[in-house]
Parts: C-alpha cells; sequence; structure tokens
C-alpha cells in the first residue's frame, strides 16, 4: 500500500489507539490478535468513505493492530491491584507499573509488574494475608455487599464476609463501570466491618462522535462511544488543529479536552515573528509557528537574561488585518562601563560590537597591570555579566605591597620587602596594647591580614568604701566594669564606666558616700568639720569651741525661757488686781439682800 506523504507523517506524529468495544459492535468475522484481545473492522464502511488517504491509512491502523504494544492489559491480582487507575489496554516492552495490597494483605515483596520481552507481565507474590496473633481478637465480618443499579458482584449469596475479602463489579451490556471495580471489607473504630471504597455504579454512557470540519480522524470511528473510549484528531492540508489531538469520552457523555477545531490558516497570523534573544510570555502552554492567532491578538514577549529593549517601547506585536504582524521592538545586549585604563594593559578581549556601548554582555577582558601594581581581578581577568557589571569587579589595578597600612596609636617598626614574601612588624603607642597580629605578610601583591588596633589601657580606678566587678591593676579599651558601694555608703554617679580611646574612664568615675540616718545631722557637720582641719590639734580645739558654743547656745535658751517666764507671771497678777474691788462689791451687795 503506498501512502502519500502527508498521511505518512500524521502516522509517525501519532500513536494509534483502540478502544474496546462492546461485542455488538464486531463482526461475524472478528480475529484475536496475539494478547487474546478481540479486535474488528468494518469493513463494509471502509468501502463507502470516498477518501482514499483516509481509507488507506485505517487499512495500516488494522494492520498494525497485532503488533503495536508488547504486553496486553495486567491481570487482576486478588491480593493487590493497581497504585493508579489505568486506561490503556496495551503496554510498552519495559512497562512498569506500581500495585498496592489489599486492606488485610500486607507487603513483603517488590510491588510491581514488569512487560517483559515475551509479551507477559513478570511479578512474584509481593502481598501476604496478616494474621491475627492476639488470642482474644476476633476476625471483623463484613455484611452482603450492595447491590448495584445495571450491574452484579461476583460474591455470590454468602451472609457475611471475612476481614480483607474482595468481590468485583461488572455491568450489563451496554453499560459503562464508572469507579473502583473492586471494593474490599475493612474494619472501622477496630471491629466494625465495612466496605470500602465505595462501590462503582453502571450507567449508560454514550459520546457522540464530534463533528469538526476539516478534520482527519486517525483513530476511533465512532459514530458511538462509550466510557473512556478516545479519538486521535488531524486536520487537512490548510488547516491548523487549534486544540489536543487526544480526546476521551467522560462520565458526563461530553469529550474531555474540549473538541479541538481545524482553522485555516487564512483565517488569522501564522509564522510568529522571530524576535532575536527573547522569549514569549506564555505560562499555560508553548507557542507554536503552525498555531493560528486571530485578527486583534496580541502577543508579548520579554528580552533574554543580558539583554535588554532596543527602544523605550511596550514588548507586544498585534495580527493586523492584513494577517500580518505588527513591527517588533528588538533585544539587544546589556552594556558595562569601560574600565580605566590607568595603569591598566589590556592583552586580550574579546568584544561583540553593539555600536551602542564598548563592552556589552559576553564580553570579557584579560588584562595586566603597569609594574608596581596588580590586578583586583583573578587571573587579571574580569567578564560582562548580564546585570551590565564586571565580574570578578571592574578591571582596575592597585599598588603592590610597598607600604603597609597605617594604624592608631601606633605604627610599623620594620619591613622586610627583599623576600619573596615582604613582612611588616607593628608596635603601639605608650599607653596602648597591640591587638591583632603582630606581624603581616604580602602574598600574591597584597597584604593578607588586616593590620593589628592599638587598644587603649586604663588604670584601675580608685573606689574609696566600694568595690570593683573586674578588680585588676589595667583594663584594656573597651572593657567595662561595675562599682558597687559597702553597705552603708551610696554610690554618687554612674553605676558602670568603660575604658575608653583615651585612655580615660566614661563616664566619670563615681564615689562613694556615707548615708546619714535621721537624727544624725550634727555627727555629719562635725564629720565635715574633721575632714576640713589640716591636723588633730586644730581639730580637737575646734571641737571644744563647738562644745562651748553649744553650752552658750544652752544657757541662752534657758535665759529666753526665764524671761518669758517671769513676763507671763506679772501679767497675771497685773490682772487680778484690776479686778478684786469688783468683786468684793458684788459679793457684799449680795450680802445685804439676804433675809
Amino acid at each position: 500500500i503506498k501512502l502519500s506523504s502527508f498521511s505518512r507523517k500524521t502516522l509517525k506524529r501519532h500513536q494509534i489507539l483502540h478502544s474496546q468495544r462492546s461485542p455488538l459492535a464486531l463482526l461475524e468475522g472478528s480475529t484475536l490478535d496475539r494478547k487474546g484481545e478481540m479486535s474488528a473492522w468494518l469493513f463494509c464502511r471502509l468501502w463507502k468513505v470516498s477518501n482514499l488517504t483516509l481509507f488507506q491509512m485505517m487499512l495500516v491502523t488494522v494492520l498494525l493492530a497485532t503488533v503495536l504494544g508488547d504486553c496486553g492489559p495486567p491481570p487482576k491480582l486478588p491480593f493487590a491491584s493497581p497504585t493508579n487507575l489505568l486506561y490503556d489496554t496495551e503496554f510498552k516492552t519495559g512497562t512498569i507499573l506500581k500495585y498496592t495490597c489489599h486492606p488485610g494483605y500486607g507487603k513483603i515483596n517488590s510491588s510491581r509488574l514488569t512487560c517483559d520481552a515475551k509479551g507477559s507481565w513478570n511479578y512474584s507474590i509481593f502481598c501476604a494475608k496478616k494474621r491475627c496473633r492476639n488470642p482474644e481478637c476476633v476476625i471483623a465480618k463484613c455484611e452482603s455487599p450492595p447491590d448495584i443499579r445495571n450491574g452484579k458482584h461476583n460474591g455470590g449469596d454468602q451472609e457475611f464476609y471475612i476481614y480483607a475479602s474482595s468481590v468485583t463489579y461488572s455491568c450489563n451490556p451496554h453499560f459503562s463501570l464508572i469507579g473502583n471495580a473492586s471494593i474490599y471489607c475493612t474494619v472501622e473504630n477496630k471491629t466494625i466491618g465495612v466496605w470500602s471504597p465505595n462501590p462503582p455504579i453502571c450507567e449508560k454512557i454514550v459520546c457522540r462522535q464530534p463533528q469538526i470540519p476539516k478534520a482527519i480522524f486517525i483513530s476511533g470511528f465512532g459514530p458511538l462511544y462509550t466510557y473512556r473510549d478516545s479519538i486521535v484528531i488531524n486536520c487537512e492540508e490548510g488547516y491548523i488543529l487549534r486544540g489536543s489531538n487526544l480526546i476521551y469520552c467522560e462520565a458526563n457523555s461530553d469529550w474531555y479536552p474540549s473538541v479541538p477545531s481545524c482553522v485555516s490558516r487564512m483565517d488569522g497570523c501564522i509564522n510568529l515573528p522571530d524576535i532575536s534573544y527573547a522569549s514569549w510570555e506564555r505560562n499555560d502552554y508553548n507557542l507554536s509557528d503552525q498555531e493560528i492567532f486571530e485578527i486583534g491578538t496580541e502577543l508579548k514577549y520579554l528580552c533574554k537574561p543580558g539583554y535588554r529593549p532596543v527602544l523605550d517601547e511596550p514588548l507586544t506585536v498585534t495580527c493586523q488585518e492584513n494577517l500580518t504582524w505588527t513591527f517588533s521592538n528588538e533585544c539587544e545586549r546589556v552594556c558595562c562601563p569601560t574600565p580605566d585604563l590607568e595603569n591598566i594593559r589590556i592583552i586580550n578581549e574579546r568584544k561583540y560590537f553593539t555600536g551602542r556601548c564598548a563592552y556589552a554582555y559576553g564580553d570579557y577582558i584579560l588584562y595586566m597591570c603597569d609594574e608596581g601594581y596588580y590586578p583586583i581581578s583573578v587571573g587579571g581577568k574580569s567578564s560582562c555579566h548580564t546585570d551590565g557589571t564586571w565580574k570578578p569587579k571592574i578591571p582596575a589595578c592597585e599598588p603592590v605591597c610597598r607600604y603597609p597600612p597605617r594604624i592608631a596609636h601606633g605604627h610599623y617598626k620594620e619591613v622586610i620587602l627583599i623576600t619573596p614574601y615582604p613582612e611588616a612588624t607593628y608596635e603601639c603607642d605608650e599607653g596602648y596594647v597591640l591587638a591583632g597580629f603582630a606581624t603581616i605578610y604580602c602574598k600574591s601583591f597584597r597584604w593578607q591580614q588586616a593590620p593589628p588596633q592599638c587598644k587603649a589601657l586604663c588604670l584601675k580606678p580608685e573606689i574609696v568604701n566600694g568595690r570593683l566587678s573586674v578588680d585588676k591593676d589595667q583594663y584594656v579599651e573597651p572593657e567595662n566594669v561595675t562599682i558597687q558601694c559597702d553597705s552603708g555608703y551610696g554610690l554618687v554617679g554612674p553605676k558602670s564606666i568603660t575604658c575608653s580611646e583615651e585612655r580615660t574612664w566614661y563616664p566619670e568615675v563615681p564615689r562613694c558616700e556615707w548615708e546619714v540616718s535621721e537624727g544624725c545631722e550634727q555627727v555629719l557637720t562635725g564629720r565635715k568639720l574633721m575632714q576640713c582641719l589640716p591636723s588633730p590639734e586644730d581639730v580637737k580645739m575646734a571641737l571644744e569651741v563647738y562644745k562651748l558654743s553649744l553650752e552658750i547656745e544652752q544657757l541662752e535658751k534657758e535665759r529666753d525661757k526665764s524671761v518669758n517666764t517671769h513676763q507671763k507671771f506679772s501679767e497675771k497678777e497685773e490682772t487680778k488686781d484690776l479686778f478684786f474691788p469688783l468683786n468684793q462689791y458684788t459679793e457684799s451687795s449680795f450680802n445685804s439682800t439676804l433675809p
């Protein structure tokens, strides 16, 4: 049989699939393939096909039906079932299917079935029935499995089923089984036997052959289809398929994915613009040159990393009424800054001239430095990267290890340059101590270690009637100490102080002062007096004078008290003399009136 070039391409691009048909759809002259599956063709229809190409493809499909696929459907195992639902009926050599043990069974081996070169499924028993080891345990039982409409199960008329039993459902002719064909007796709440999963249903599912103008059916010729039947579709020359080329008959009697369509190449724009260094911004599927885009369709694209738009305009193209795409904004390489050529000699470079910048993404430079300088890039090579920067760093040269770095409060006392590895040794000024490596070395034209630091030394603060949290003779910047006063003394000033770079304590060192209780003010006065006089004799004389002043003060108080008492007595006597005659007269008058 000679096929047209278009037919050969079509057969090469699509896998020829076959759906299991009901016995009523088969002819009496059906034949068995080498897997024992029935396959038949309505040859009477082939002679009615006017399209010779279609007839040729159908005939080739019949001839290939017995050789495609190396294994038939996998066996139904009483102790396990496939982990995923299987819709295919033929499998290639080397296909591996994974199985899951039924409830009540435990895995004891690899639970995989392999399609071998002989067309057989190769496996070993991998599930074993679990046993009840506890003498008190009772095997759970399930009631008779539920009946389903338009179908039946193979469990018979048993009244009870023990744990891990299974039954398999099948549908009446012309009905399709939806769900899991087998259910199992499982346990709920450790004692109650229930069937799991839910039993399947049997429905009469019919999908009609989709009417797709200008379409060619590669497999699945209908006109009626049942559940999970499939069709492979292509389009005639001059037309492009929009949608999926493989669709299935689903439980809702509809096709999934949606039925595709064949669109004329003259109904829109094709041949996407070839935009250098750009990619289309589509997340749902990849754009194809064979796809047809309706007039007005706008597509967005992005410049690839290391590239940027040439013009400051949107990155979009639109299908116009004349079936051409609008002008596309091109992408060009990102520029890198021109290196400073001071103390640099470029010995090799790769440049793609863009016309807008001296160096761009992908360029690199190999350079050397003038005498007395070294390159900051490893090996003297830098490359222009996607973000428009040089890595490692922008090409530049720095002086070699002639002069060691300077440090505060110190200096290098010795520099040895006439060695393979020059070195410098540091020392600190008086009152400072070295922190870090005293000697640093030069290697690969740079000092390898950071220079040391000179830390200040602070003397121990003197705290009378108090103590320090850390007690030693000297403290190194920036050490911190806390002051605590003795009992009966209070802190005047900050509680914590720090050794500063100036070799002083910051804040100012506090002091501990005696805390005066209520009623002891005079003692405090005497204490202050003792602190003011230079010698004990002066203190003694001052105390005697102070004592004499107190005695004089006491005598003055007694004198004032005596004067006040005398004055009050005199005033009382004068008041008595003033009122005495009146009292006498009143008394005599009173007596004369008596009988």
